[in-house]
C-alpha cells in the first residue's frame, strides 16, 4: 500500500473515493508484464473488479494529467454547391425510359415507375394513392 491511501475519502454511506493518482499508480503496477489482477487488486484491497473498470478508464484516457492546452488545428470552409432540383439524369448512356425504377408499397396499391419522371408527377401519384 502507498501513501495515497491517507488520501482516500470515505462518505456517509462508506463508499470510497480514490485520487486519480493513486488509481493510475494501481492500474499501471496492473500492467507490468507477469502481474496478475486479483494479486494486485488485493494487495492494494480493492476488488478486481473494481480495478478492471480502473483499467478500462485509464486506457480511455480518464486518468491522463491535463498540463497542456488544448490544440486548435487549421480549418478551411469551402461553399456548399448548390442543389438542383431537377430529375435525375440518366446513367452511363441509358436513356430515360430505363434509368432506373421506382417502386412505392402502398396498403392497397403497389406502383413501379420507370425512368425518370419529375417531382410533379411522382407526389401526384404518391398523393392520389394516400388516400
Amino acid at each position: 500500500m502507498s501513501d495515497f491511501l491517507s488520501s482516500v475519502s470515505s462518505t456517509e454511506t462508506s463508499r470510497r473515493r480514490y485520487p486519480v493518482e493513486y488509481k493510475r499508480q494501481v492500474v499501471q503496477e496492473s500492467m507490468v508484464s507477469g502481474a496478475s489482477i486479483a494479486r494486485v487488486a488485493r494487495a492494494h484491497g480493492i476488488n478486481a473488479n473494481q480495478l478492471h473498470n480502473w483499467r478500462w478508464q485509464y486506457r480511455r484516457g480518464d486518468f491522463e494529467v491535463a498540463t497542456q492546452e488544448p490544440i486548435l488545428l487549421p480549418v478551411q470552409i469551402q461553399a456548399a454547391q448548390a442543389l438542383h432540383n431537377s430529375p435525375a439524369q440518366a446513367v452511363g448512356g441509358q436513356d430515360d425510359a430505363t434509368a432506373g425504377d421506382i417502386e412505392l408499397m402502398f396498403s392497397a396499391a403497389r406502383v413501379v415507375i420507370r425512368g425518370a419522371p419529375d417531382q410533379t408527377t411522382l407526389r401526384c401519384v404518391i398523393d392520389a394513392l394516400r388516400l
